[in-house]
């Protein structure tokens, strides 16, 4: 079954970026031969980098840290340990995602949408896909993954 993500294009020359990440993604997928998450980068302008955390490793030692002592029951909820997608969790949960990569298609001049096909349930969720759609500047208007 073939489900998507709707979303809104606010730039068309910035949906044209998306679709080339998009594809180089979906081709990797298919192949089952990513690269090292650095070539990703180049398809990626500064304002969509901006929308990932691009953390130290002592930041994330530190986190952990929290992460860990944190109760389970307040986990969740802290503020303080909520984060930014990073860019090499993002490309590998794209690497790890048990779905195909179906297209990514206009739908009208301000819609489009992600179509991807789960090989079942669980698949790996769309977080990844949502990271991409966002990170581009675009709003998520429907999520279709029942």
């Amino acid at each position: 079954m073939v489900e998507y993500i709707e979303f809104e294009i606010n730039d068309f020359a910035r949906f044209r970026s998306f679709q080339k990440i998009f594809h180089k993604l979906k081709i990797d997928k298919e192949s089952r031969s990513f690269e090292d998450w650095k070539i990703y980068l180049e398809y990626f302008d500064e304002e969509a980098k901006s929308y990932f955390g691009w953390y130290s490793e002592e930041e994330n030692t530190d986190w952990l840290k929290k992460w860990e002592s944190t109760p389970l029951d307040i986990r969740w909820k802290d503020k303080s340990l909520k984060r930014k997608w990073d860019f090499e969790s993002m490309i590998a949960s794209f690497e790890d995602g048990e779905y195909e990569l179906v297209s990514c298609e206009k739908k009208s001049d301000k819609k489009a949408r992600l179509f991807f096909a789960p090989y079942s349930h669980p698949y790996g969720g769309t977080g990844c896909m949502q990271a991409l759609v966002k990170s581009f500047g675009f709003t998520i208007i429907e999520i279709s993954d029942e």
